[in-house]
Parts: structure tokens; sequence; C-alpha cells
């Protein structure tokens, strides 16, 4: 019986070529994996209110060129080199008003490892260098920003624990059966409700998007202060994540609702 599989296999191989030049081309398409856009709720009194939309446009090598979201008017431009990437970064903030943000980095195996932030927040102005290091399978070890190491990653068998320097972002996630197979690292999420703007940057919220931080978990990262409740469609993509706090650390309370929409 062992043999009879092995050579009905190979047979089967064998035979894929001729399958695949025979087959029509006007066959059904694959469903999109490319999301366009990102609706943000967030519940306040029982009630859902959108925070944030994000809308994402792509280049002909699939690659995010473009972010607009109407969270402080922001907009994210992308290009992209040989061997380096550079983004543009500016929106505006209620308190501080306009900022914009210019990141250059040259890409070492398709990831940052050195870079240069220039900045402008309101009144201030300042350049930083920021540099990652990365695990022998690719994920991201530590985060270092204007020469201080701001966030360092401990990846384990069951979850990931991020240290951040002070010790008030601290944060600790569990690998979720929820794949994270599709056009950016759905693992971005809950930069999208963190406002802080430190955290964003020495955590590189757009460097995400683009891909060049590191190796993507193939999983969706579930933070163990809140649950989780995925809805999918009928091609089993994911389409929406309620996110409930499950804590009662204070700066764990607000319940986020995600809504994902694809391309064609």
């Amino acid at each position: 019986m062992k043999i009879c599989n092995k050579y009905t296999t190979l047979l089967m191989l064998a035979a894929l070529p001729w399958i695949s030049s025979c087959t029509d081309d006007d066959g059904p398409k694959k469903p999109s994996r490319e999301i366009v856009q990102i609706d943000v709720f967030k519940a306040e009194t029982n009630v859902f209110h959108m925070q944030a939309q994000y809308q994402m446009t792509y280049d002909g090598k699939e690659r995010i060129s473009n972010i607009r979201t109407n969270y402080q008017s922001q907009e994210v431009s992308y290009t992209y080199g040989n061997n380096n990437i550079a983004y543009h970064w500016e929106g505006n903030h209620n308190e501080i008003g306009t900022f914009v943000f210019n990141f250059e980095s040259e890409l070492r195996n398709g990831r940052i490892q050195v870079g240069l932030i220039d900045y402008n927040m309101g009144t201030e102005t300042n350049t930083y260098n920021y540099s990652y290091h990365y695990s022998p399978r690719g994920y991201i070890q530590d985060a270092t920003y204007g020469g201080s190491q701001l966030f360092n990653y401990e990846w384990g068998k069951t979850d990931l624990v991020i240290k951040s320097h002070p010790s008030t972002y601290d944060a600790q996630y569990k690998y979720s059966d929820v794949a994270n197979n599709y056009s950016f690292d759905l693992n971005v999420l809950p930069l999208l409700v963190d406002t802080r703007t430190d955290v964003q940057l020495a955590m590189n919220l757009y460097g995400q998007f683009a891909g060049v931080t590191g190796s993507r978990y193939p999983y969706f990262l579930a933070d163990t202060d809140y649950s989780y409740n995925y809805l999918f469609d009928a091609d089993d993509r994911l389409v929406q994540i309620v996110q409930t706090p499950a804590t009662l650390k204070p700066e764990k309370q607000n319940t986020y609702w995600f809504m994902i929409h694809y391309g064609e």
C-alpha cells in the first residue's frame, strides 16, 4: 500500500505541469489577500465609534506605496531602492500641530539594520539614529533609538514578551492559531490603537507595514491582557477582530473592533 501511494503521488506530480498548461485562463481567480482598508472602532459607553480608517495602495511589485488615514490627517509614502527604503510620514496633531518624519535606512537581507530619522514636531526639530538586531530566525530582538535601547523581545515557545526601558510599555503576547499571511503583517494592528508617538516610532509602525522590520511571525499575536473574537469570510480571510479587555490594568480598558477590507 505504501509503494502504491508513493507512485501514485509521483504520477500526480508529473501530471501537474500538463494540468497547469491546460488550465483555462478564465477560471476562478484566487481571492485576494491584499488588504486595502482597515476601519478601527473604539467602544465608548457600549457604542462603537470609528476612531480611524486606514487606506493602503500598492506598487507594481505588491509593496505598500502609500497609506492614508483620517486619524490626525496622516499620510505615509514609500520609496524603495535596491537595498534601501525611505518613507515620509506626516500629519497634524491636535496639541503640537504639524509633524513630519523622514525615515531612511539601508537594508540587509531585506531588513532594517540601521537608519536615520529626521523629524519636526511643532517647534521641535531633531535627528536620531536607530538600529535593530535580529535572532537567527530573523525575529526582532531589540530596538535602539537615539543611542538608547527602548525595547527588547523575548520569543518563547508559546509567547512573546516585549520589555521596554523604562518598563512602562511592557507587554506579553500569546501565539494564536490565526494565520498571518496577508499583504502586510497583521501584528501591526496593536500599534494602530496605541497613540503614543514614541512607541510608534521605536516599534517602527510604518516599517512593519512595509515588512522591513524582521521576519513576520506566521500567526497573529494576541495580547494576553485582552480576549479576542475573530470573524472570517467564505474564503477563510480574516475580516473582523474584536479586542476586549481581560485585565484590570487602567491603560488597557478599551475595547477595539477592526474591520479588514480586501482588493479585487
